[in-house]
């Protein structure tokens, strides 16, 4: 009889741990996709030479993300652009409301182009 008890209290831990362990799956899996958009951000944003409002907006809209800052906002070919970007989580387990994840930066308008 106490077996029985034993096990569905430990099915509870188990049940908990394996709903940790997903949720950190799909955590990595959308920092990984953040990181990936970031460079490609990075990429376009060199490769255009413009990080103006309208250009920003095309790549909010393109990449599914937030710019949380950009500087300089009016840069020239040859100058260093650093920008943020993020994008909202909602854990399974972890937190009880959303989680912000952040990616930051940097690239040199006219590198690329």
């Amino acid at each position: 009889m106490s077996y029985k008890i034993g096990l569905i209290l430990s099915m509870v831990f188990v049940v908990a741990f394996l709903l940790l362990g997903g949720d950190m799956l799909c955590l990595s899996a959308a920092y990984s996709s953040l990181d990936s958009n970031s460079i490609s951000i990075g990429y376009l944003i060199a490769k255009s030479g413009r990080v103006d409002t309208e250009y920003l907006s095309y790549l909010e809209g393109s990449f599914n993300v937030t710019f949380l800052s950009i500087s300089p906002s009016d840069a020239n070919s040859g100058d260093v652009v650093e920008f943020t970007i993020y994008r909202m989580y909602d854990p399974l387990i972890i937190s009880t409301g959303e989680l912000r994840l952040t990616a930051s930066r940097t690239t040199v308008i006219g590198y690329y182009g």
